[in-house]
């Protein structure tokens, strides 16, 4: 995949107080920074405005984060299970150490029940209505 291009050339404009007060605000207000705004604005691209509260922004990506690592922890557990089925069916002893597959497959069960929750509650905190998404 080719390396996307580099953002290296720097163009000056000249605002008044006032002007760049005004473009700050309307950055904020669909959460981009003033460059990013300034760029989409130029290039004709649409800026919709943030479905997310502001207040609501690091709740969302912390939710997120945890998403994330829930869905690592879950396909490690996968692993370990797959190694653990392979060596049961072999008939092999299993190590001392993974003596509670049980509590293995419980913690999968709570993560997959943790998923969707997790999903629409940084949903609800975006802003989309669940109808939304079944239309």
């Amino acid at each position: 995949m080719p390396n996307p291009e580099k953002k290296e050339k720097v163009v000056s404009i000249r605002f008044r107080e006032s002007e760049l007060s005004n473009l700050d605000q309307q950055a904020d207000s669909v959460n981009l920074s003033r460059s990013a705004y300034i760029t989409r604005k130029l290039q004709g691209l649409p800026v919709l405005p943030s479905r997310v509260p502001p207040v609501n922004w690091n709740i969302y990506r912390e939710l997120g984060g945890i998403s994330t690592q829930l869905s690592a922890l879950g396909n490690n557990i996968n692993q370990m299970a797959k190694v653990l089925n392979t060596v049961n069916q072999q008939g092999q002893p299993l190590p001392s150490n993974l003596n509670h597959v049980e509590d293995l497959t419980e913690v999968m069960t709570l993560i997959e029940q943790l998923k969707p929750t997790l999903k629409q509650i940084r949903l609800e905190l975006s802003g989309v209505e669940v109808n939304e998404l079944n239309h």
